[in-house]
């Protein structure tokens, strides 16, 4: 029997400020994606409703970055879409893989 090693990372982040407001980004990544000798998540959401508009995201997290106290996390970085004639930048990382259990180790 094969054991997955799918995961997800949780994140909470906010925008750049753009025509004088920001937003806010929350949600949990996909599960795992092989990539090189490491895995990448894909992600995608939507911000906040901040000054009358929302915004969407998506994008693929950076490779894994070990913890020193076990487990790892991602970098994600990115630009939202236009909404209003304008949009925002976000760069953040996301949580610890070992706090997010969602699809850890399921048998498949």
């Amino acid at each position: 029997m094969y054991y997955s090693d799918y995961h997800v990372h949780s994140y909470l982040t906010r925008t750049s400020c753009a025509n004088g407001h920001i937003h806010c980004l929350s949600g949990l990544t996909g599960p795992t994606i092989p990539w090189g000798g490491s895995h990448v998540h894909y992600y995608d959401g939507v911000t906040t409703f901040d000054n009358g508009h929302v915004h969407c995201y998506r994008g693929c997290t950076g490779p894994s970055i070990p913890c020193p106290g076990g487990g790892h996390i991602h970098c994600m970085d990115g630009c939202t879409t236009v909404a209003d004639y304008h949009s925002h930048f976000y760069a953040t990382l996301t949580g610890n893989e070992e706090t997010s259990m969602l699809f850890k180790n399921k048998a498949i």
